[in-house]
């Protein structure tokens, strides 16, 4: 495949004390870079790596637009998140699509702090959508649980961790997504829609399943 490859790197190990701790995500971080760098020739890739503090909430969603979006029809832009999933009440306008009520989110450094949020499936659609709309070929990685709560078992006791965070129950309103996207479509008079831009999905484990970790 020619042109070049794109890739934004997250890994959060640095919670904060309420929403856990993890302790392989940066190392992962560091492994995909290294394998990347051993792809070909260096001077075709062009990676971003955010990890830890540098990972908020708005540096993400800045990098996935600033340094994604600089790739070509052709290009490959890749996004991998290692770091804790988690479920949020979604906004209520949202229940025509998913009657559960749910959010399935990557837990970003700051989501958790008052007036933070982690960052919705709906919203990294349509960050998806937007790097896909110029012909690139778009690979996302998502090393992280998308469950509601973890449960003691025998994982335990093979030092195996699951990055999942706190479900939170209280409603997201609709203008907090993505720089109220969602919000303007029905100012507009328009029906809510969710884009479905071209990629190809790799995920630790289904939405209502747990990703596990070891220490390293």
């Amino acid at each position: 495949m020619t042109g070049r490859i794109h890739a934004l790197l997250v890994g959060i190990d640095q919670y904060a004390y309420d929403v856990g701790p993890l302790y392989g995500c940066v190392n992962d971080v560091d492994q995909v870079h290294g394998y990347l760098r051993s792809c070909g020739d260096p001077r075709a890739l062009a990676v971003e790596i955010l990890k830890d503090g540098d990972a908020t909430r708005d540096n993400v969603i800045r990098a996935f637009r600033r340094h994604l979006g600089q790739a070509q029809a052709g290009d490959v832009a890749l996004f991998h998140y290692s770091g804790h999933g988690a479920r949020w009440s979604s906004a209520a306008a949202f229940r025509e699509f998913y009657t559960d009520g749910k959010d399935e989110g990557l837990v970003c450094f700051d989501s958790r702090r008052p007036g933070g949020y982690d960052l919705a499936d709906k919203e990294l659609a349509v960050l998806i959508q937007e790097v896909a709309a110029r012909g690139v070929h778009l690979a996302v990685t998502l090393d992280c649980c998308h469950s509601g709560s973890g449960t003691r078992n025998a994982d335990a006791f093979r030092g195996l961790r699951s990055r999942v965070t706190h479900e939170v129950f209280d409603e997201r309103p609709l203008e907090t997504y993505l720089d109220g996207h969602f919000a303007r479509q029905k100012e507009l008079g328009l029906p809510l829609s969710i884009p479905a831009g071209r990629h190809i999905l790799l995920a630790a484990c289904e939405r209502t399943q747990q990703a596990k970790e070891t220490p390293d």
